[in-house]
This record gives C-alpha cells, structure tokens and sequence, in this order.
C-alpha cells in the first residue's frame, strides 16, 4: 500500500520504523514546522522529522494541512491510505476524502474513554487501573470513528508518562501494522456510547502540584506528567520539577519533607493525607537527579514546597 504519515510525537517513532521496514510504501511523512527554542533560540524539528530524515522519507510540514494546494499535494501522490498519529492539527473534510481507504488515527486509549490530546496523561492522573491502544477510522467528530482494532494494557503502580508512552506505543506499531495488512476484512466496530470521556490538552496552569491534596492523587499527578511538561513547585524561591514518586503511609506537616532517622536519603514529602517519595528532582536550569543526591546538600534540614 502507499502510505502517507502525519505524524509529530515521539510516540510515533515505533509506528514509522515498523512501516518503513515493511512491504508498504510510504510516500511522505507530514509533522509539525520546526520551532524555536532553548537559550540560543535555535530551530529545532521534533522525533518524527529527525528520524524521517534519517530514514530519507520525504518530509513535510504545512503551516496549514487544510489549504487547497496541501491538498492537491495529497492527491497527486495518490495515496492508499492516511495514517494519523498524535499529529497536532485538525483535518478537513475534505482533506479526509483523499486516500483510496480513508484516514486512521493510533490512539492511546481505550476508546471511547480519553478521546482527544492527553489520553496518557489523564488515565495516569485519573488513577485508572488499565489503558491500552485503539486504531480507529478518522470522522469529523473528535477520535469518535469506528475500531478497527483495540489492545488493553495494565498499568502499573510506577508507571510515568514517558515510560508509558513507550510502552503503549510499541503496541500500537504493532496493532496498526496488522491493520494494515488485513484492511479489506477487517470488521469495524461503532464505539459504545457510554463511557465517553475527554483527555483536554496539558494546560500550563494546571502542572502546578497542590500539596494540600491526597498524597495518592499527588503521586499520579507527578507520574502522569513526567517527563513532559513535568509536574512542579517552589522551593526557597526557585521552581523545583519532581519527575518521579511513589505514594507512602506517612504523615507529617502538609508541604514540608518528613525527616525520619531511617529515611535520611529519602526525600518524603507530606500531604493532606499521606505523603509521596521523590524519586528524581529538576532544579530550573539543570539536569534531573536523584533524590537521595539532592537530599545530602540539606543534611537534614527542614524543607518546605509549596
């Protein structure tokens, strides 16, 4: 089949090694234009462009996929199939139209439950017990199209959004690579119209961590959003990232770390109930470390994070 990507997360690399080595032909990957960022505000183009080109795949990144001449782009490479995976930019009707077989999007939930852009993030969050990957037909309504294929996935207690990512992304490589090859007899299934939630795009304003919850809910927070964008607080003025934790049985003042004589390289944070045990920490400005490391420079004092 000839193949067409659009394609902007690291989540996809699995998906784009898969097809590039299959029998399948892929005609152009799309992503997102490179932006600027960092200290020198260099340009910098995301996972999926750097291994298209590493993979000398014809890449190309519209500011608007929806414009008539991206459009007639698309048909002139007469394409088989549309393959969407965290791509980043709503899709017209009629850009849909276009492949011989439609537009399928990777999906990394169970359907219809986290529809739209942070389902990872959510389900972690959210405290759900078991995830997994949907392949789906693209319609107009938000990740609403039929099932094509669906593989659940349970998650564990210290599971991360990075690393869960991985996970379920190798998974869907697979899944979709299936679906793929038996498109013509594969049975699509209307998703179920209970059980629909929404998994609203990451907001700045809301990565700050809220000692004064559960510790439980902490933790899941500080996990479901590690490593990117990374849940935070201050600490003495500065703004401190915690990447990694652990919920415990212990209790203490809400904000401040609670000093134990066995759990002197621990850095044990209380909450409203409970409290978490930081794995790994960022200081702004420099690399993550773990706590015990960052521990040793307070030798035993008292800390507060708020």
């Amino acid at each position: 089949m000839r193949i067409v990507i659009f394609a902007s997360s690291e989540f996809s690399i699995p998906l784009l090694e898969k097809l590039h080595k299959s029998d399948h032909e892929i005609c152009a990957v799309y992503s997102q234009p490179p932006s600027v960022s960092g200290r020198g505000m260099k340009i910098r183009e995301n996972e999926v462009c750097l291994k298209s080109r590493e993979l000398n795949l014809q890449l190309l990144f519209p500011n608007d996929i929806n414009r008539d001449i991206e459009i007639k782009k698309l048909v002139g490479m007469e394409p088989d199939i549309a393959i969407v995976s965290a791509y980043g930019q709503i899709l017209s009707s009629k850009l849909l139209k276009v492949p011989k077989f439609g537009f399928v999007n990777l999906h990394p939930s169970l359907l219809p439950r986290w529809r739209g852009a942070a389902p990872i993030e959510r389900a972690l969050m959210a405290g759900d017990k078991e995830t997994g990957v949907c392949t789906i037909k693209i319609i107009k309504e938000l990740d609403a199209g039929p099932i094509l294929a669906k593989e659940s996935f349970i998650i564990n207690l210290d599971e991360t959004n990075t690393s869960l990512s991985q996970k379920l992304s190798i998974i869907g490589a697979n899944q979709l690579l299936k679906v793929i090859n038996n498109l013509e007899s594969i049975s699509e299934i209307p998703q179920e119209d209970k059980g629909i939630t929404y998994a609203s795009k990451i907001q700045k304003s809301e990565t700050r961590i809220n000692w004064n919850l559960p510790g439980k809910i902490v933790d899941r927070f500080i996990r479901g959003l590690s490593e990117k964008p990374g849940a935070w607080c201050i600490m003495n003025g500065s703004r401190i990232k915690m990447l990694k934790s652990k919920y415990v049985k212990l209790e203490g003042e809400t904000g401040y770390n609670i000093i134990a004589e066995e759990n002197k390289s621990s850095l044990l944070i209380a909450c409203a109930e409970g409290a978490v045990d930081i794995k790994v920490i960022q200081k702004e400005g420099k690399k993550p470390v773990s706590a015990s490391e960052f521990i040793r420079g307070y030798k035993g004092k008292i800390i507060y994070f708020e």
